[in-house]
């Protein structure tokens, strides 16, 4: 296994505050060539995962202080009693095309709280929007995002892959048309006279847990292309040699052959050259109180050759105050340094006693 480069972290705790009622998650950063702008989602916590828009802030690459607070269009419908919104899920600043496209899905809800089923599984369709680099606004309305076949229910969720091209490799959750599991699935796409089309795609990736695997996200390392998943049952790992077809996945392990005791929660990745981390949650540390152990968050050292993480070299990145933190992003600040963002989730009632107010967490960690 390759030497262990050094790096160190600072943390930020940003927009403090909750109401009780609207929170915000899913926070993000995306750096154009001036500008860096952070947004974020916000929920009712009436109701489960019920999407009401968002907001946004810019600041100048160099500053230290975030602008005001914008608010986001979520492209809102009403039509017979059925309330569709548009939810991103994965920005992404193109450095090839010089663009910032938000990949996200349209979700709908009955009477504002309830999301609108078939088969039990939420329905919702995958979709694409571009924003201004140097104001952050929508430009346009929301786009039907292609894809290689029928299905009730896609959500692009990727930490994307951008080729010298400016093809990229986007990854997905998706429940395939008269099916009852969600499955990852690879694309890689090309933009064209402003609009994306398929190049091609992989295999359906399939786990027999209570509801298949979602949330995927790929990290490639010299001639490999690794992805890391959610079940509801344990976190997961499968690995490619090409970038769309994947190996069945395997329970993510320590290096002692133990499993890690992430379930139900994502996980992302962090590439420094020839070296691969993941952030992610995890049972035993002293976390029982937290909505499914989802905080703290940790990061850890990814061994390729045995396909493991390395239990010595893990840290926490950002400590647990009652809230989950599952739901978090990284963005590549360059080759040497990587932003994590993550909010403090309110939900249950009553997390706000160990410490959160659902402030969001920046945290920078930078290679030597």
């Amino acid at each position: 296994m390759k030497q262990a480069p050094k790096y160190t972290f600072e943390r930020q705790r940003l927009y403090p505050g909750f109401d009780g009622k609207i929170c915000k998650v899913g926070p993000e950063l995306i750096r154009t060539e001036n500008y860096e702008f952070l947004s974020f989602g916000r929920i009712l916590l009436t109701g489960s995962d019920v999407a009401v828009g968002g907001q946004f802030a810019r600041r100048s690459i160099g500053e230290d202080t975030f602008e005001d607070l914008q608010e986001t269009n979520s492209y809102e419908v009403k039509k017979d009693g059925i309330r569709t919104v548009f939810c991103g899920m994965t920005g992404y600043y193109s450095k090839h095309h010089k663009n910032w496209v938000v990949f996200g899905r349209s979700t709908s809800y009955a009477n504002d709280l309830e999301p609108v089923m078939h088969g039990g599984i939420a329905i919702g369709e995958a979709k694409y929007i571009f924003r201004d680099c140097e104001t952050g606004r929508y430009i346009g309305e929301p786009q039907v995002l292609p894809m290689p076949f029928e299905y009730i229910s896609a959500s692009p969720h990727s930490q994307v892959i951008e080729f010298d091209n400016g093809d990229i490799l986007l990854t997905f959750y998706i429940t395939p048309k008269d099916e009852i599991k969600s499955k990852a699935l690879a694309v890689r796409y090309r933009y064209e006279n402003g609009e994306f089309s398929i190049v091609a795609f992989g295999n359906l990736i399939e786990y027999q847990g209570a509801r298949g695997v979602v949330e995927p996200s790929v990290a490639r390392l010299g001639d490999k292309h690794y992805m890391t998943l959610r079940s509801d049952e344990q976190g997961l790992l499968s690995v490619s040699d090409d970038g769309l077809n994947y190996s069945e996945p395997q329970p993510w392990k320590w290096d002692d052959g133990s499993i890690l005791e992430n379930y139900n929660t994502m996980q992302r990745w962090v590439r420094h050259k020839d070296v691969l981390y993941l952030i992610y949650t995890r049972r035993g540390a002293n976390n029982d109180h937290v909505f499914r152990h989802r905080a703290p968050l940790f990061m850890a050292r990814f061994d390729e050759e045995n396909l493991c993480l390395v239990r010595d070299t893990e840290i926490g990145l950002v400590p647990e105050l009652g809230a989950r933190l599952g739901n978090f992003s990284v963005t590549d600040i360059s080759d040497k340094e990587f932003w994590l963002l993550t909010a403090e989730w309110m939900q249950p009632i009553g997390c706000e006693k160990y410490g959160s107010d659902n402030s969001i967490w920046l945290v920078k960690i930078r290679f030597e």
